[in-house]
C-alpha cells in the first residue's frame, strides 16, 4: 500500500490514488517567509518590498497590510523611483532553511513538501497600493500594471530559483487571488492583458527546475480556469465548492489536479460546528469529487498554522480522521 506521502502525489499529479487523499495529513506547509514576502513569522514589520505588514486574527494569522501605515505606492506610473525590491544574495538561507526544517519538523520522506509563495503579482500590487487604488490603476493605467507586474514576476522568478536552490520542495505554490466568493475581481479580458502573461513566464521558469507549480486562487475563479490551464498549470487550490468542481474536472480531463473541496467557510470553521457535519462535509466531497482521481481534499481553513487543530479533538484532524475513514473504502 501506497504511504500517505506517495498516495497524494499520484492524485496531484494528475492519476487515480489508491484512496482519496487528505492534504492536512499527507502534506506539509513550508512558509515562505525568507522570500521576504511578510516579516518574520508571529510579527509585525516590514517586508522586502517596504511595506509594512501586520498578523491579522480574521484571516488565521497571515499578514495584511497594516492599515495606520501609509502606502509605498502612491502614483502607480512612479513605480520605478517608489517599488524597493527584496535582495535575495542577503537571505542567509542556508541557516533559516535549516531552522526551519527543525520548527516544522519537515520531513520528505513522510509528507508532500509545499513552498506557499504569498503576495503573488496581483495581490503584490495591491499591497503596494491599497486595494482601491489598484483597482483604478488597472482601468486608468494599465501600461504601468503590466510593467510593475513584469517586474514582480521577474522577481518571483529569481525567488523560484533560490527556493529549488536550498527547500527542494515538491510544490511551488503560488498565492494569488482573483476572485471574490461570487465572482472575479476583475474581467477576464483584464486578467488576460495585465497578468496572464507573467504568470506563463513563472510557471514556464518553475517548471524548468523540476518543482510543481501549484496556482492558489480563493473564490468564484473558474471563469479563468482555462486560462490557467493553457498556460501549463497542472495543480490548483483551494478549489472553494463555489465553483462547479465537477465541471472544472471534466474540462481539465487528465491536465490538471484538483486540491480543495472542502466548505470550510459554512462547515470546518463554524464555531458551532459538530463532528457529525465534518464527517458529512468529507463524505459529500469525496461522493462529489473523488470519481476519476485527480483529487486531494483541501480547505483553506483559518485553522491551519494552529497545531491545536491537528491532534485529536482538533477540526482538521476530524477531517482527516473523516477521510481516512471514509477515503479508503470509497
Amino acid at each position: 500500500m501506497l504511504s500517505k506521502r506517495e498516495n497524494a502525489l499520484v492524485a496531484l499529479k494528475g492519476g487515480i490514488p489508491e484512496y482519496v487523499p487528505c492534504f492536512y495529513d499527507a502534506c506539509q506547509i513550508i512558509p515562505a517567509a525568507t522570500s521576504l514576502e511578510t516579516p518574520e513569522l508571529g510579527a509585525p514589520g516590514y517586508d522586502g518590498y517596504g511595506v509594512h505588514q501586520t498578523p491579522t486574527e480574521s484571516a488565521g494569522g497571515m499578514f495584511t497590510p497594516t492599515p495606520t501605515v501609509p502606502p509605498v505606492l502612491t502614483d502607480i506610473t512612479q513605480w520605478k523611483s517608489s517599488v524597493h525590491f527584496p535582495d535575495y544574495t542577503q537571505v542567509p538561507f542556508d541557516f533559516i532553511v535549516a531552522k526551519e526544517r527543525e520548527i516544522m519538523h519537515l520531513n520528505p520522506d513522510l509528507f508532500v513538501q509545499d513552498l506557499f509563495c504569498p503576495n503573488g503579482i496581483f495581490e503584490r500590487l495591491h499591497f503596494l497600493m491599497g486595494f482601491e487604488n489598484a483597482m483604478v490603476a488597472l482601468y486608468e493605467e494599465p501600461e504601468a500594471v503590466y510593467d510593475l507586474a513584469g517586474a514582480i514576476a521577474d522577481k518571483k522568478i529569481e525567488y523560484i530559483q533560490m527556493a529549488d536552490k536550498y527547500y527542494h520542495p515538491d510544490f511551488f505554490t503560488y498565492l494569488d487571488d482573483y476572485a471574490y466568493m461570487t465572482g472575479l475581481m476583475m474581467s477576464p479580458e483584464l486578467f488576460r492583458e495585465l497578468f496572464k502573461p507573467h504568470i506563463a513566464r513563472i510557471v514556464e521558469a518553475c517548471k524548468k527546475t523540476g518543482m510543481i507549480y501549484k496556482q492558489h486562487c480563493c473564490g468564484k475563479m473558474e471563469d479563468l480556469f482555462d486560462d490557467f490551464l493553457d498556460i501549463g498549470v497542472t495543480v490548483f487550490d483551494p478549489v472553494q465548492p463555489v465553483n462547479d468542481i465537477v465541471a472544472m474536472k471534466k474540462r481539465a480531463g487528465n491536465k490538471a489536479a484538483i486540491m480543495g473541496g472542502l466548505d470550510v467557510q459554512n462547515v470546518v470553521d463554524r464555531a458551532d460546528v459538530t463532528g457529525d457535519e465534518i464527517k458529512a462535509e468529507v463524505r459529500r466531497c469525496i461522493d462529489t469529487y473523488g470519481p476519476g482521481g485527480r483529487y486531494v481534499i483541501y480547505g483553506a481553513s483559518l485553522n491551519m498554522y494552529d497545531p491545536r487543530q491537528y491532534a485529536p479533538g482538533g477540526r482538521l484532524f476530524a477531517v482527516s480522521q473523516a477521510c481516512e475513514e471514509y477515503g479508503r473504502i470509497y
